[in-house]
């Protein structure tokens, strides 16, 4: 399994100036490794190089985070692939919907859709750059979408000037004149459970999606939450959605069966072997697999800000010897307000299982 995280704050990706290059440049961080004795041995100049190393790759300063490449991930950049063969077919195109619940690592996993997009797109086109290719494009639908806001998000991404009296019709032959144009080989569309509102304006919004993308020779990734019981049901257009596209879904994490738990095991392991702490003992962390399981239930993202949280306080405490999380250190984060809610819920409905238990015994 590999593990990575991009940084994927909000902003980073609207742009093809901010976007294009991320991706031309992107490496999976090294890990700074060394033994606690040699650590120890270092000058303290040169202690702190290796800490801020650690410190920029965990907090994200340097692409970093952490994410597993997990089994899910896996399927989504298989379809991607396999849609890519159609993508320059007048008929018969292939789009790939990827949904889920949120905190699932959707945009995470769109973006290694991304990065491997536009390798395969420089791998063909070695000669991109100076030809002028737009290899990728990203879009979030807003919440107050409409076709024409919408299509001024393309815009926006491209940097091709329009106005307020610029309209749909003009938005979207811009639009789809450029991706044309400059050989776009993948269009994620994000946030697209913006779209599954039940009025004019979102149908109307579906209806250029579904439009633009028949014209420009590009594989679609649509992006959001809860697609299949959302944007996929009831009418026709999501119908035609659904025709055309092949379905991936991000959950969480199970721990019921032995094959999730395996999973989940070895989701930790990663996550510790990645952490990079000084004194941490290899696998040590499994013996808390089930209390991080209850903690996060199944979340990645939890999962990542737990550990991650943990292993920052260590290295800013600065005693290597102390480097290696234990339970007390796990219970003074605090998650997410989902991510605890969901724990309490859970909490809830097992003691009230247990009072069940002991008042039918």
């Amino acid at each position: 399994m590999n593990i990575h995280e991009p940084n994927v704050s909000d902003g980073h990706f609207d742009r093809a100036a901010h976007l294009i290059p991320l991706l031309e440049t992107f490496v999976s961080p090294e890990v700074p490794t060394t033994t606690l004795e040699t650590y120890k041995a270092l000058e303290p100049r040169a202690r702190k190089v290796f800490d801020d190393a650690r410190y920029a790759r965990l907090t994200g300063a340097v692409a970093g985070g952490i994410v597993v490449k997990t089994p899910t991930l896996n399927e989504l950049l298989l379809e991607i692939r396999r849609a890519a063969r159609l993508a320059t077919r007048p008929i018969g195109r292939t789009s790939v919907i990827l949904s889920g619940p949120p905190a699932t690592g959707k945009t995470t996993a769109s973006f290694y859709a991304m990065v491997e997009g536009f390798t395969r797109h420089a791998h063909r086109y070695p000669e991109w750059k100076s030809l002028g290719h737009v290899p990728v494009v990203y879009v979030e639908v807003p919440s107050d979408c409409t076709a024409k806001n919408l299509m001024g998000r393309f815009l926006r991404y491209l940097g091709l000037p329009y106005s307020s009296r610029t309209t749909l019709e003009e938005r979207t032959q811009m639009v789809t004149d450029h991706l044309v144009h400059k050989r776009t080989s993948l269009v994620v569309i994000d946030e697209m459970q913006n779209l599954a509102r039940d009025s004019q304006g979102h149908s109307a919004a579906q209806q250029a999606i579904k439009n633009l993308m028949n014209a420009v020779p590009a594989v679609p990734l649509y992006a959001g939450w809860n697609l299949d019981r959302t944007l996929l049901a009831g009418d026709s257009l999501g119908a035609q959605f659904a025709s055309r596209s092949t379905l991936v879904r991000l959950d969480k994490l199970g721990s019921r069966t032995a094959k999730e738990r395996a999973l989940w095991g070895g989701v930790i392991n990663v996550f510790e072997e990645k952490l990079g702490l000084l004194n941490q003992e290899p696998r040590s962390l499994l013996m808390e697999a089930d209390y991080l399981w209850e903690r996060t239930r199944g979340s990645l993202g939890a999962l990542s800000r737990l550990l991650t949280t943990v292993a920052l306080d260590l290295i800013e405490d600065g005693d290597p010897d102390a480097e290696f999380i234990t339970r007390e250190h796990l219970e003074s984060v605090n998650l997410d307000m989902a991510s605890a809610l969901d724990e309490f819920r859970a909490r809830e409905l097992e003691g009230s299982a247990q009072k069940a238990t002991a008042n039918a015994a």
